[in-house]
């Protein structure tokens, strides 16, 4: 079930295994904030709202992806998505976890193999 317990640990595996450009930072700016509208399609995504004193992790002015980890997961063929989304304040507003693109829902106990195979950090970011 997604919720905002699930939330917490989503956050402790991308601050511990997607290999973030720089994960303190991003713990920094996550430590305050608050979880919500956590999507019960079988995604695990939810949506972030971080305190304006924050200090932004992306350029502000768009909406868009700033960071995304890929695993392969234990079940052949089966593979999970992470992506991280600012808004236009340069905050983190949304964290969508995916498996196999969204096709499938992510199951409640998760077997990622190794390091993942992609991890892109977008242009936004400001670290």
């Amino acid at each position: 079930m997604n919720n905002e317990h699930r939330a917490r640990d989503w956050i402790n595996f991308i601050l511990e295994r997607c290999q973030f450009p720089d994960a303190q930072a991003l713990k920094n700016h996550l430590d305050k904030a608050v979880f919500s509208e956590f999507c019960q399609c079988g995604c695990n995504s939810f949506k972030v709202l971080v305190p304006t004193f924050t200090k932004a992790i992306a350029v502000p002015g768009k909406y868009g992806v700033i960071f995304e980890a890929n695993f392969n997961l234990a079940e052949a063929g089966k593979t999970l998505e992470v992506l991280i989304f600012s808004g236009k304040s340069g905050m983190v507003e949304y964290i969508e976890i995916d498996c196999c693109g969204n096709s499938l829902p992510v199951p409640e106990v998760v077997e990622v193999v190794g390091e993942p195979f992609h991890v892109s950090a977008g242009s936004a970011l400001v670290l």
